[in-house]
């Protein structure tokens, strides 16, 4: 009866130290899907010849606030984004990073954390990409 007990649990503990399935999860982070406008009478998708074109464009982001700010929003043409539960103020819409780096050094001692981003169809991508 001793042997059979021993037996059992070295048993036991044989199936229960056995390879366990470990299922990880991978969270699949997808871009928002773009907003295609619809004529709600007719039913029918509009495609604007400019949806098409990719346009990338180059800003200087001085901050990003889970609140408004009612300051910056008064800025002489700042652009507010709504991104990610945050509220983004961009300045600038250059075609080049040049460009945006020759603005940003000049409002850097107004906003010292101002960094330049990337912009393609109005959605923010990594500066790399961009260039």
């Amino acid at each position: 009866m001793n042997k059979t007990s021993i037996l059992i649990l070295v048993l036991l503990f044989v199936f229960s130290c056995g390879k366990k399935e470990v299922k990880s999860e991978i969270e699949e982070i997808k871009a928002p899907a773009a907003e295609i406008p619809v004529d709600k009478d007719k039913k029918e998708i509009k495609i604007d010849e400019q949806d098409e074109i990719s346009a990338l464009i180059f800003t200087v982001q001085i901050a990003a606030l889970k609140n408004q700010n009612e300051d910056l929003e008064n800025i002489d043409e700042i652009k507010v984004y709504y991104e990610n539960d945050l509220i983004k103020y961009r300045l600038g819409n250059f075609e080049t990073y040049q460009e945006a780096r020759e603005f940003r050094s000049q409002i850097l001692n107004e906003y010292n954390d101002a960094f330049i981003q990337a912009l393609k169809n109005d959605r923010p991508i990594f500066i790399l990409e961009a260039l």
